[in-house]
């Protein structure tokens, strides 16, 4: 699988049309908070599946500023959100991951009960 973001694009009458995302990250505290993509981009960044066009890893700062065009938002230090992450305790170290577990199961088990 490939992902691909570019910036812009040249159409055929050599106008640039912007490719910016039209879809929006709002944080929420109660939910999922900036720190939360900062979960997310430091998760993919172990994974080594985000490689660039070499077939290498990705460094972290991509993986980051890849979500902020992808979702139009901005860590403002993505770093220092990757360190928040690595701060929290064992048991908060996944709190966005756990977050959306708990949604996907929620919903698998409305749709089971709405079956019978």
């Amino acid at each position: 699988m490939k992902l691909i973001y570019l910036q812009t694009n040249q159409t055929p009458h050599n106008n640039i049309k912007s490719d910016k995302s039209k879809i929006y990250f709002i944080p929420d505290p109660q939910g999922l908070g900036i720190d939360s993509m900062g979960e997310f981009a430091a998760t993919f960044e172990l994974s080594n599946q985000f490689l660039d066009e070499n077939g290498k890893s990705v460094p972290f700062k991509y993986i980051a500023e890849a979500l902020e065009n992808a979702f139009n938002f901005t860590f403002r230090n993505a770093y220092k959100s990757k360190s928040r992450v690595f701060s929290r305790k064992p048991y908060n170290l996944t709190k966005a991951l756990d977050y959306l577990k708990k949604l996907l199961i929620r919903e698998s088990r409305d749709k089971k009960i709405g079956k019978r």
